[in-house]
Protein backbone atom coordinates (compact mmCIF):
# COMPACT_ATOMS: atom_id res chain seq x y z
CA UNK A 1 0.00 0.00 0.00
CA UNK A 2 1.32 3.43 -0.93
CA UNK A 3 2.15 5.70 1.99
CA UNK A 4 3.15 9.35 2.12
CA UNK A 5 5.77 11.18 4.15
CA UNK A 6 6.32 14.91 4.51
CA UNK A 7 9.86 16.21 4.28
CA UNK A 8 10.89 19.19 6.38
CA UNK A 9 10.33 21.47 3.36
CA UNK A 10 6.71 20.22 3.15
CA UNK A 11 7.31 18.14 0.03
CA UNK A 12 5.13 15.03 0.16
CA UNK A 13 6.91 11.87 -0.98
CA UNK A 14 5.00 8.72 -1.97
CA UNK A 15 6.56 5.38 -1.10
CA UNK A 16 5.96 1.65 -0.71
CA UNK A 17 7.88 -0.40 1.83
CA UNK A 18 8.15 -4.07 2.71
CA UNK A 19 9.57 -5.36 5.97
CA UNK A 20 11.64 -8.52 5.82
CA UNK A 21 14.23 -10.38 7.87
CA UNK A 22 16.98 -10.32 5.21
CA UNK A 23 19.07 -7.50 3.74
CA UNK A 24 17.23 -4.29 2.91
CA UNK A 25 17.05 -3.18 -0.73
CA UNK A 26 16.30 0.36 -1.92
CA UNK A 27 15.29 0.95 -5.55
CA UNK A 28 16.16 4.33 -7.08
CA UNK A 29 14.28 4.96 -10.30
CA UNK A 30 15.35 6.99 -13.31
CA UNK A 31 14.48 10.43 -14.64
CA UNK A 32 10.78 10.85 -15.50
CA UNK A 33 10.10 7.36 -14.16
CA UNK A 34 8.29 6.31 -11.00
CA UNK A 35 7.96 3.49 -8.52
CA UNK A 36 5.34 1.72 -10.66
CA UNK A 37 7.93 0.80 -13.28
CA UNK A 38 8.53 -2.79 -14.32
CA UNK A 39 11.92 -3.14 -12.59
CA UNK A 40 10.66 -1.65 -9.32
CA UNK A 41 7.63 -3.93 -9.18
CA UNK A 42 9.61 -7.02 -10.21
CA UNK A 43 12.23 -6.40 -7.55
CA UNK A 44 9.58 -5.77 -4.91
CA UNK A 45 7.88 -9.08 -5.73
CA UNK A 46 11.24 -10.88 -5.64
CA UNK A 47 12.13 -9.20 -2.33
CA UNK A 48 8.80 -10.26 -0.78
CA UNK A 49 9.26 -13.86 -1.95
CA UNK A 50 12.77 -13.92 -0.49
CA UNK A 51 12.00 -12.16 2.82
CA UNK A 52 13.95 -8.96 2.09
CA UNK A 53 13.02 -5.50 3.25
CA UNK A 54 12.37 -3.30 0.22
CA UNK A 55 11.77 0.40 -0.39
CA UNK A 56 10.64 2.14 -3.57
CA UNK A 57 9.43 5.73 -3.87
CA UNK A 58 8.63 8.61 -6.20
CA UNK A 59 10.94 11.62 -6.35
CA UNK A 60 9.46 15.10 -6.04
CA UNK A 61 7.63 15.93 -9.26
CA UNK A 62 7.35 12.25 -10.18
CA UNK A 63 4.48 9.79 -9.83
CA UNK A 64 2.33 10.39 -6.77
CA UNK A 65 4.74 12.74 -4.97
CA UNK A 66 4.10 16.47 -4.81
CA UNK A 67 5.64 19.03 -7.15
CA UNK A 68 6.25 19.10 -10.89
CA UNK A 69 9.21 17.67 -12.74
CA UNK A 70 10.05 20.92 -14.53
CA UNK A 71 10.30 22.82 -11.23
CA UNK A 72 12.45 20.27 -9.43
CA UNK A 73 15.93 18.98 -10.18
CA UNK A 74 18.65 16.57 -9.12
CA UNK A 75 19.33 18.29 -5.80
CA UNK A 76 15.67 17.81 -4.82
CA UNK A 77 15.61 14.17 -5.90
CA UNK A 78 18.84 13.39 -4.09
CA UNK A 79 17.44 14.96 -0.91
CA UNK A 80 14.30 12.83 -1.26
CA UNK A 81 16.43 9.68 -1.41
CA UNK A 82 18.70 10.57 1.49
CA UNK A 83 15.77 11.62 3.67
CA UNK A 84 13.79 8.41 3.09
CA UNK A 85 16.80 6.12 3.54
CA UNK A 86 17.71 7.80 6.82
CA UNK A 87 14.11 7.95 8.01
CA UNK A 88 12.72 4.59 6.92
CA UNK A 89 15.55 2.05 6.79
CA UNK A 90 17.64 0.26 9.38
CA UNK A 91 21.16 -1.09 9.02
CA UNK A 92 23.06 -0.95 5.74
CA UNK A 93 21.12 -1.22 2.49
CA UNK A 94 21.73 -2.65 -0.97
CA UNK A 95 21.04 0.23 -3.36
CA UNK A 96 19.76 -0.52 -6.86
CA UNK A 97 19.93 2.59 -9.04
CA UNK A 98 18.45 2.71 -12.52
CA UNK A 99 19.77 5.29 -15.01
CA UNK A 100 19.59 8.63 -13.16
CA UNK A 101 18.88 6.64 -10.01
CA UNK A 102 22.45 5.35 -10.24
CA UNK A 103 23.66 8.97 -10.18
CA UNK A 104 21.75 9.47 -6.95
CA UNK A 105 23.18 6.16 -5.74
CA UNK A 106 26.77 7.34 -6.32
CA UNK A 107 26.07 10.58 -4.48
CA UNK A 108 24.67 8.59 -1.56
CA UNK A 109 27.87 6.52 -1.50
CA UNK A 110 29.82 9.73 -1.14
CA UNK A 111 27.62 11.31 1.52
CA UNK A 112 26.15 8.52 3.65
CA UNK A 113 28.41 5.48 3.09
CA UNK A 114 27.56 4.24 6.61
CA UNK A 115 24.06 3.36 5.32
CA UNK A 116 25.20 1.39 2.27
CA UNK A 117 26.29 -2.26 2.10
CA UNK A 118 26.54 -2.60 -1.70
CA UNK A 119 25.41 -0.92 -4.91
CA UNK A 120 23.94 -2.10 -8.21
CA UNK A 121 23.88 0.33 -11.14
CA UNK A 122 21.50 -0.42 -14.02
CA UNK A 123 22.40 1.49 -17.20
CA UNK A 124 23.92 4.09 -14.87
CA UNK A 125 23.73 7.72 -15.96
CA UNK A 126 25.70 9.86 -13.50
CA UNK A 127 26.27 13.48 -14.49
CA UNK A 128 24.14 12.91 -17.60
CA UNK A 129 22.81 16.47 -18.08
CA UNK A 130 26.39 17.69 -18.49
CA UNK A 131 28.00 14.69 -20.18
CA UNK A 132 25.17 13.63 -22.49
CA UNK A 133 23.30 16.90 -23.11
CA UNK A 134 25.29 20.08 -22.43
CA UNK A 135 28.67 18.81 -23.62
CA UNK A 136 27.12 17.49 -26.83
CA UNK A 137 25.51 20.83 -27.75
CA UNK A 138 26.83 23.46 -30.12
CA UNK A 139 27.11 27.00 -28.80
CA UNK A 140 23.98 27.90 -30.77
CA UNK A 141 22.05 25.05 -29.16
CA UNK A 142 23.23 26.12 -25.71
CA UNK A 143 22.00 29.67 -26.27
CA UNK A 144 18.64 28.29 -27.43
CA UNK A 145 18.40 26.13 -24.31
CA UNK A 146 19.10 29.08 -22.03
CA UNK A 147 16.49 31.17 -23.87
CA UNK A 148 13.77 28.50 -23.97
CA UNK A 149 14.63 27.12 -20.51
CA UNK A 150 14.39 23.53 -21.77
CA UNK A 151 15.46 21.13 -24.50
CA UNK A 152 14.06 17.88 -25.91
CA UNK A 153 15.95 14.69 -26.68
CA UNK A 154 14.51 12.09 -29.06
CA UNK A 155 15.77 8.52 -28.91
CA UNK A 156 16.03 5.79 -31.53
CA UNK A 157 13.10 3.89 -30.00
CA UNK A 158 10.81 6.87 -30.64
CA UNK A 159 10.59 8.09 -27.05
CA UNK A 160 11.33 11.67 -26.03
CA UNK A 161 12.31 13.46 -22.83
CA UNK A 162 12.24 17.17 -22.00
CA UNK A 163 15.09 18.48 -19.84
CA UNK A 164 14.87 21.83 -18.11
CA UNK A 165 17.69 24.34 -17.98
CA UNK A 166 17.18 24.25 -14.21
CA UNK A 167 18.11 20.54 -14.19
CA UNK A 168 21.15 21.01 -16.40
CA UNK A 169 22.41 24.01 -14.43
CA UNK A 170 21.86 22.17 -11.13
CA UNK A 171 23.79 19.14 -12.37
CA UNK A 172 27.02 21.13 -12.43
CA UNK A 173 26.81 21.35 -8.63
CA UNK A 174 26.38 17.58 -8.29
CA UNK A 175 28.95 15.98 -10.56
CA UNK A 176 30.17 12.64 -9.21
CA UNK A 177 32.84 11.55 -11.68
CA UNK A 178 35.29 14.43 -11.35
CA UNK A 179 37.10 12.75 -8.48
CA UNK A 180 37.57 9.28 -7.05
CA UNK A 181 34.74 7.58 -5.16
CA UNK A 182 35.89 5.69 -2.08
CA UNK A 183 33.79 2.69 -1.06
CA UNK A 184 34.69 -0.71 0.38
CA UNK A 185 31.54 -2.63 -0.52
CA UNK A 186 30.55 -4.57 -3.66
CA UNK A 187 29.98 -2.44 -6.79
CA UNK A 188 28.10 -4.16 -9.62
CA UNK A 189 27.05 -2.47 -12.86
CA UNK A 190 24.78 -3.83 -15.60
CA UNK A 191 24.60 -2.07 -18.97
CA UNK A 192 23.15 -2.87 -22.38
CA UNK A 193 25.48 -2.42 -25.32
CA UNK A 194 22.48 -1.43 -27.47
CA UNK A 195 21.56 1.40 -25.06
CA UNK A 196 20.75 4.46 -27.21
CA UNK A 197 20.19 6.79 -24.24
CA UNK A 198 23.29 6.20 -22.11
CA UNK A 199 26.41 4.71 -23.76
CA UNK A 200 27.93 1.77 -21.92
CA UNK A 201 31.29 3.56 -22.00
CA UNK A 202 29.94 5.54 -19.05
CA UNK A 203 29.86 2.38 -16.93
CA UNK A 204 33.51 1.78 -17.73
CA UNK A 205 34.26 5.33 -16.63
CA UNK A 206 32.41 4.72 -13.35
CA UNK A 207 34.47 1.62 -12.63
CA UNK A 208 37.68 3.57 -13.09
CA UNK A 209 36.42 6.19 -10.63
CA UNK A 210 36.02 3.77 -7.70
CA UNK A 211 38.75 3.28 -5.13
CA UNK A 212 38.82 1.01 -2.09
CA UNK A 213 36.64 -1.88 -3.19
CA UNK A 214 38.13 -5.13 -4.46
CA UNK A 215 34.73 -6.41 -5.59
CA UNK A 216 33.70 -4.43 -8.67
CA UNK A 217 32.09 -5.95 -11.74
CA UNK A 218 30.48 -4.82 -14.98
CA UNK A 219 28.02 -7.03 -16.86
CA UNK A 220 27.59 -5.99 -20.50
CA UNK A 221 24.57 -7.30 -22.39
CA UNK A 222 25.18 -7.18 -26.13
CA UNK A 223 21.53 -6.94 -27.20
CA UNK A 224 20.00 -5.01 -24.29
CA UNK A 225 18.79 -1.44 -24.54
CA UNK A 226 18.39 1.17 -21.81
CA UNK A 227 15.41 -0.16 -19.88
CA UNK A 228 16.74 -3.60 -18.89
CA UNK A 229 13.16 -4.73 -18.33
CA UNK A 230 12.89 -7.91 -20.38
CA UNK A 231 12.36 -11.15 -18.47
CA UNK A 232 15.94 -12.39 -18.85
CA UNK A 233 17.32 -8.97 -17.96
CA UNK A 234 15.22 -8.76 -14.80
CA UNK A 235 16.49 -12.20 -13.85
CA UNK A 236 20.05 -10.96 -14.38
CA UNK A 237 19.39 -8.18 -11.87
CA UNK A 238 18.20 -10.55 -9.15
CA UNK A 239 21.11 -12.87 -9.91
CA UNK A 240 23.45 -9.93 -9.28
CA UNK A 241 21.75 -9.24 -5.95
CA UNK A 242 22.02 -12.91 -4.99
CA UNK A 243 25.75 -12.84 -5.71
CA UNK A 244 26.19 -9.63 -3.73
CA UNK A 245 24.46 -11.21 -0.72
CA UNK A 246 27.31 -13.72 -0.46
CA UNK A 247 29.82 -10.86 -0.20
CA UNK A 248 28.31 -8.69 2.54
Amino acid sequence: MTKFINRLDNNTIAYNQLTGKKEGIVFLSGFNSDMQGKKALYLEKWAEENNHSFLRFDYSGHGQSSGSIDKTCFSDWYQDAEYLINKLTKDKQILVGSSMGAWIMLMLVKRIPQKIAAIVGLAPAPDFPKLLIWDEMTEKEKRKLVKNRKTSIKYENGSKNDFSYKLIKDSFKNLTLLESIYFNGPVYLYHGMADDAVPYDLSIKIIKTFKGTKDIKLLLDKNAGHRLSETDQLKNITNIIEEIKTKI
